[in-house]
């Protein structure tokens, strides 16, 4: 009984963890990268 309870309290904090690292890696500004064109042979 408590083993489950203390499964449960993880994944809702792994739940509430991915959520949150969602939200700051989207509201990063990163630059775009350029990709240089291949250059011919």
């Amino acid at each position: 009984m408590l083993a489950e309870k203390f499964f449960l309290v993880l994944e809702t904090l792994r739940s509430i963890a991915s959520v949150e690292s969602a939200r700051v890696v989207s509201t990063t500004p990163h630059t775009p990268v350029k990709v240089p064109p291949p250059a011919p042979r």
